[in-house]
């Protein structure tokens, strides 16, 4: 689980952006990427969910810099349908064309009232619930899934860890009422190996492996990364091996969305007012811990720990950016 740093430095919000952003378009990316990609990080961090927010910045500056990601993507739409498309990421981070593919679910969601859209050929998307809320801040339900495609296999081994690839995010979240926050479940699928825990509660394993592969099916095999214009072993930009899922559905197609959010707010109310399981403050439903983290990170600022604000000063001196801490 994600905690603050214990040695944190609390960032302001606007200033770490402000900074990200003028920090990537140094490398340099196109500056509207830059500030989409900043805007996104630190989205994840105000969420609380370090290790997926700024933590990732050298990550992707050597993957630019070392040619393994493209820094000027091209979006290709490959096929596209009325309530459906699927995308190619060009090489580039996953950000852009995660965040264009899920707009681009809402955008048919508001007509049809569902929108499907894949991705592919592309590197990193962070975390999924950052485009998950997107649906969310216009009404919908969201889902957000990434992974890749079972060929070529990455670590046959890693199947006790989740997945054949990995550990796939895995997202879906749910508006609720003005009272209570929102339901997002923003989790990453494996399970840690443990051979005691999995002699006695196999099914959790079973559990994370079965929706682990699901994420794969429906972003790497449904996204196509298995053709050979986007098959890990044929690509020009070695760390875009990754794809994504991107749903969007309106409420009020299916339902009163009234009723259906004083329903969801109730439910929420009703897991709150349980007693909180051993070791925790609150009785939550996912979503809940974030969106306090939220709301204290926005007036305090974003924690940030030693070690990763050392190099994001060097990463700062070394482009000619100069930290706002």
């Amino acid at each position: 689980m994600n905690t603050p740093p214990p040695d944190a430095t609390f960032v302001p919000v606007d200033a770490l952006q402000s900074w990200l952003g003028d920090l990537f378009t140094a490398v340099p990316v196109p500056a509207d990427h830059a500030t989409l990609i900043a805007e996104l990080m630190v989205d994840t961090d105000l969420r609380g969910v370090t290790s997926h927010g700024v933590v990732q910045v050298e990550r992707y500056v050597r993957g630019w810099q070392e040619g393994r990601m493209n820094r000027e993507p091209r979006i290709e739409v490959l096929r596209e349908g009325p309530a459906t498309a699927a995308l190619n990421g060009d090489g580039g981070l996953g950000y852009i064309v995660a965040a264009q593919g899920m707009e681009m679910a809402i955008e048919r969601a508001e007509t049809l009232g569902v929108g499907v859209v894949t991705t592919t050929y592309h590197d990193h998307i962070g975390s999924a619930g950052k485009y998950v809320r997107m649906a969310l801040r216009r009404g919908h339900i969201g889902v957000g899934l990434s992974g890749r495609s079972a060929a070529p296999e990455y670590n046959p081994a890693g199947t006790i860890m989740g997945s054949i690839q990995g550990s796939p995010p895995f997202c879906v979240g749910v508006p609720s009422g003005p009272d209570q926050p929102p339901f997002i479940l923003d989790m990453a699928t494996n399970v840690p190996w443990d051979a005691d825990a999995f002699t006695r509660m196999p099914q959790i394993y079973l559990k994370a492996i079965g929706i682990a592969h699901v994420a794969n099916m429906f972003s790497g095999t449904l996204g196509g990364q298995m053709l050979p214009d986007f098959d890990r072993r044929n690509i020009t930009f070695a760390g875009a091996d990754q794809s994504g899922f991107f749903m969007a559905l309106q409420i009020d197609r299916f339902t009163d969305p009234t009723a259906f959010l004083a329903e969801m707010n109730h439910l929420m109310q009703q897991v709150g007012d349980l007693e909180p399981l051993p070791g925790f403050d609150f009785a939550d439903l996912p979503g809940g811990p974030e969106w306090r983290r939220e709301a204290e990170y926005r007036e305090r600022g974003i924690p940030i720990g030693a070690d990763t604000l050392a190099t994001l000063t060097g990463l700062g001196h070394e482009l000619g950016v100069n930290a706002p801490w």
